[in-house]
C-alpha cells in the first residue's frame, strides 16, 4: 500500500470501532447555559441604556425646546406686565403696568376704600334646624323621616350581597 506520507501510517482495526468514552456533559451543558445567559443579559442592558441615552437626546433636543410661539407669548406678557397700552381698538380702557397697579391698590386698602372687606371675619355659626309641624299641628305620619334627621334603617331587608 503506497501512502503519500513518509512514515508509516498506523491503521486501527475497523471492529474496534469509536471512542465509547462519554464527553463531558454536565459541563459543556453549564457552559451553554452560562453563555446563553450572559448573552441575553448583555443584549438587555445594552437595549436598555440605548433606550435611556435615546429618551434623554430626545428630551434635550425635542421636548424641553420651547416653540417659537411660546417665547413670543412669554415676551408679550412680560413687555405687558411693565407697559401702559389700550386693552381694545376703541381705546376705552387701558392697561396700567404691574407695579403702578400694585402701589394703587395698596393706597386703596390703606385708605379703606376696597370693595371688598380687607379684614379676615368670622362665619356666623351654624344653627341646628327645627323641625317643622304638620298642618293643623298634627304630628308627622309614621315612616316618613323628621326634618334634618336620617331616615332609620328598613327593617326584614335582605342584607346586601358581596361580588
Amino acid at each position: 500500500m503506497t501512502t503519500k506520507y513518509d512514515h508509516e501510517v498506523a491503521h486501527h482495526d475497523p471492529h474496534e470501532g469509536f471512542d465509547h468514552s462519554e464527553p463531558a456533559t454536565r459541563k459543556i451543558t453549564m457552559f451553554v447555559i452560562v453563555s446563553v445567559i450572559t448573552l441575553v443579559v448583555t443584549i438587555l442592558a445594552l437595549q436598555s441604556y440605548f433606550e435611556k441615552i435615546w429618551n434623554e437626546a430626545v428630551y434635550e433636543k425635542v421636548l424641553s425646546v420651547p416653540g417659537e410661539e411660546v417665547g413670543d407669548l412669554r415676551s408679550l406678557s412680560n413687555w405687558r406686565l411693565g407697559h401702559y397700552e389700550y386693552t381694545d381698538p376703541s381705546k376705552t380702557s387701558v392697561r396700567i403696568p404691574y407695579e403702578r397697579a400694585k402701589e394703587l391698590f395698596l393706597a386703596e386698602q390703606a385708605s379703606g376704600k376696597t370693595f371688598y372687606p380687607g379684614k379676615p371675619t368670622e362665619p356666623k355659626p351654624e344653627e341646628p334646624a327645627t323641625p317643622a309641624a304638620a298642618p293643623g299641628g298634627a304630628a308627622p305620619a309614621a315612616g316618613t323621616p323628621e326634618v334634618g334627621k336620617q331616615p332609620e334603617p328598613a327593617k326584614n331587608q335582605p342584607a346586601a350581597v358581596k361580588k
